[in-house]
């Protein structure tokens, strides 16, 4: 019996299982501990900006508003990707002067949450603050905006036309056996959202291209892939500009306007808005 006990407690207490033993407590003790100096962070970063914005000298205020930007930043770079959380740095880069980063932050935060009020009023806002002679995207409303592929990329809409024609079918069948009134209705409305979402697909040529936003200070556009080549505007492109990404080239990016047309500017200076295409905002640089 005793021998029995002891080949037991041999094989329970062997190195390996001992070593698992070990990683599993040192993980329930490390994990709570990063979710609470996680809390903590958001915590000083709401205060510092709550502080910001009741102090009355400006240089002070602009300070504030960057140590709280860099707070929500580093917990998106530790993967903390939230709608809320993005909102609260676009806010926070926004007060200070950081317009690159808060047009980006919003726009992620929208590609998390397309319902997200304060993020699509906040960067309506932004974009109403551009010079007049920067190309901007419209201010779609109603099935513009709503199949805008910034908020509802190409292939969820692909998914929904081929739902909405499987409906519409169904109910086709079921119109012969049952109320043919009702179901032909329901019929109709299916192959007509099917047609709406089919038409918005094809006909979106520029959904595969990625969407990003320049974060530099100053952006000069280019003709070319060049410092030499001539500049394609008679004015650098300030931050928070919207731009189609369509071809990345040693430090050089080919981006597209609003308004269709297509300049160079250095790569360093675009930051793509798909959330995991980076680990967080990109720091803006002058230029």
């Amino acid at each position: 019996m005793i021998r029995c006990v002891l080949a037991v407690a041999a094989l329970l207490f062997t190195p390996l299982t001992v070593v698992a033993a070990l990683l599993f407590t040192s993980l329930t003790v490390v994990l709570p501990a990063q979710a609470l100096d996680r809390e903590a962070r958001l915590a000083e970063a709401s205060a510092a900006y709550a502080t910001a914005l009741a102090e009355p000298d400006r240089d002070a205020r602009l300070a504030g508003f960057a140590r709280a930007q860099r707070g929500f930043a580093s917990l998106v770079e530790d993967g903390v990707a939230t709608a809320p959380l993005y909102v609260d740095l676009g806010n926070a880069a926004l007060q200070a002067q950081d317009r690159g980063t808060a047009v980006l932050a919003y726009l992620r935060a929208l590609r998390i949450d397309p319902d997200d009020r304060t993020a699509r009023q906040n960067l309506a806002h932004v974009r109403g603050r551009l010079p007049t002679w920067v190309p901007r995207p419209d201010e779609a409303e109603g099935f513009a905006g709503f199949f805008d592929d910034r908020l509802l990329p190409r292939v969820w809409r692909g998914r929904g036309a081929a739902i909405a024609f499987l409906l519409a079918a169904l109910a086709v069948v079921l119109s012969v056996r049952e109320r043919p009134g009702s179901w032909r209705g329901v019929a109709l409305l299916g192959f007509v959202v099917w047609a709406v979402l089919l038409g918005s697909t094809l006909v979106d040529a520029g959904g595969d291209r990625p969407l990003a936003v320049l974060v530099a200070a100053e952006t000069e556009a280019r003709s070319a892939d060049s410092a030499l080549a001539p500049r394609a505007l008679p004015e650098p492109l300030p931050a928070g500009v919207e731009v189609d990404l369509l071809e990345e080239r040693e430090a050089w990016a080919r981006v597209r306007l609003a308004n269709g047309r297509d300049v160079w500017v250095r790569r360093s200076h675009v930051a793509r808005v798909d959330v995991f295409a980076d680990s967080g905002p990109s720091t803006p640089v002058s230029g």
